[in-house]
């Protein structure tokens, strides 16, 4: 056995290669508080020796017990932070950036009454903080609900249980006999799954080298979820349908935003980077936009005349840039890209009294980014071009509600009976299309040349994509019809 003093000399002669460890503790109390720290200490990789660092993380909530009715802990003011705060945890997942919830809980409500429903929600430890350590104290990075009371948050803030989605309680539908190569592949590799889990109650997809990718057995609704994919794109490889991927999410889950980033790369890991085979369609990585204007990155100035038919700005670069003066006052949002690039070469509008800009779906923050900027340099009006479909018009009414509070006039162009029946070449509505424009007739606010437009479509169950009309549109009229067409939007 070595002694102390050999264990010294062995720490004291190695040549220390260390590496950080971490752990978190039990809740021990500290004064008023369960209190969890996480440790951290450095340990050689080579004689083990260990150095106990100073914690840089705690996990903190109250002593007080907590019996009965949350509502019986607030007042009426702070029962009303309390349902925002803890419906903003049960969304997703339980542990949510405090800042950025922070932001949001001040926009609706006064300081002092959110800092004293955070306090008593923390003394009862309905709520827990996860905190990291600063110069004068600890302050809170991250927040998440105790799961031990989950049935009480439900009860105050109304929860209702979700519905069971049809690609979960009906997983393997019927499908019918492939025509295409892909689509042979995704009939085989379907129809094995729908063997293998009906036969164990489990099954898994993996890679080519034997990863797995995603299975039932350690996530049922994310192997469900994967198994609907595959489904839309079998339906994608025997129609021959293109897509990008936010308006194949929409389509399937009715959500542009169901599809994340890591349902994305489990599909890239089984079919490979590129999926245009499959029918999607990469997005575009920049920020495509036509008119007169200029702006300064890092210090240097650029403008548009630079450039000749429209200018593209990468993504990542946008909220570095300041647009500096803006000179068209009309802009064109067009949910199309084919039609967006065939009008921004023709030259139908021209720059200084028009800009257009690529909404290519569902418009990001980037897009509107430029167009806020716009709005603020003499912008003043916005004409929004969508695709002739339900999706079209719900596309327009985001950027109007987007576009509320700014000092312009919002227009819709080109979602009337007169350019449906133009177009000539139509789609059939699929039956998502069909609930879609019931709930848009619902509303009850409509213009009623769009209410028209869609009854229309409902009646004949086909919709349309607007670059068919180009070749209609001449560069002497364009301009007119935009303003004697469009129909005011709010």
């Amino acid at each position: 056995m070595m002694s102390t003093l050999q264990n010294g000399t062995l720490f004291n002669s190695c040549n220390h290669s260390y590496r950080q460890k971490t752990e978190w503790s039990a809740f021990d109390i500290m004064g008023n508080y369960f209190v969890s720290t996480r440790k951290r200490w450095s340990e050689c990789r080579i004689c083990g020796k260990q150095n106990v660092l100073s914690p840089k993380e705690r996990e903190t909530y109250g002593i007080l017990e907590f019996s009965g009715n949350i509502k019986d802990l607030l007042n009426e003011e702070e029962q009303l932070v309390a349902v925002y705060l803890l419906s903003e945890l049960l969304k997703g997942n339980n542990n949510k950036r405090w800042e950025p919830l922070k932001k949001k809980l001040l926009q609706n409500y006064p300081y002092d009454i959110v800092d004293s429903a955070m306090e008593t929600l923390h003394e009862h430890s309905l709520i827990i903080y996860k905190e990291e350590k600063v110069s004068l104290g600890w302050k809170i990075k991250q927040i998440k609900y105790n799961e031990k009371y989950l049935h009480d948050i439900r009860e105050l803030v109304g929860w209702t249980p979700p519905d069971i989605p049809i690609w979960m309680s009906s997983p393997f539908p019927s499908l019918p006999l492939p025509k295409t190569t892909n689509g042979k592949k995704l009939h085989k590799l379907l129809i094995e799954q729908k063997q293998l889990f009906f036969q164990s109650n489990q099954a898994k997809i993996v890679d080519v080298v034997g990863n797995v990718i995603v299975s039932s057995s350690s996530s049922v609704k994310g192997y469900f979820k994967f198994i609907r994919i595959l489904y839309a794109l079998y339906e994608n490889a025997e129609q021959h349908r293109k897509e990008y991927w936010k308006t194949f999410s929409q389509r399937v889950f009715g959500d542009t935003k169901s599809i994340q980033s890591n349902d994305k790369k489990r599909i890239q890991q089984y079919f490979g980077e590129s999926l245009e085979e499959y029918g999607i369609i990469e997005e575009r990585s920049e920020v495509v936009l036509s008119g007169e204007f200029t702006w300064v990155y890092e210090g240097h100035i650029g403008t548009s005349l630079a450039f000749k038919d429209y200018t593209a700005f990468p993504r990542d670069m946008i909220n570095m840039i300041k647009v500096t003066s803006w000179v068209p006052p009309s802009m064109l949002i067009i949910e199309n890209s084919a039609l967006y690039f065939s009008i921004a070469k023709s030259k139908l509008l021209h720059k200084r009294e028009w800009s257009i800009i690529l909404g290519n779906g569902f418009i990001s923050l980037q897009e509107m980014s430029i167009v806020y900027q716009a709005c603020k340099l003499g912008l003043k009006e916005v004409f929004i071009w969508p695709d002739l479909d339900p999706y079209g018009l719900q596309i327009a009414q985001d950027i109007c509600r987007k576009l509320n509070g700014q000092d312009v006039s919002v227009y819709l162009f080109g979602y009337t009976v007169e350019w449906f029946e133009q177009v000539g070449v139509y789609k059939p509505l699929e039956s998502y299309d069909i609930d879609k424009i019931g709930n848009l007739l619902s509303q009850g606010f409509l213009h009623e040349k769009i209410s028209t437009v869609l009854k229309r479509m409902r009646e004949e169950g086909k919709k349309a994509e607007q670059e068919i009309l180009f070749p209609q549109l001449s560069k002497s009229d364009f301009n007119q019809r935009l303003i004697r067409e469009s129909i005011p939007f709010t």
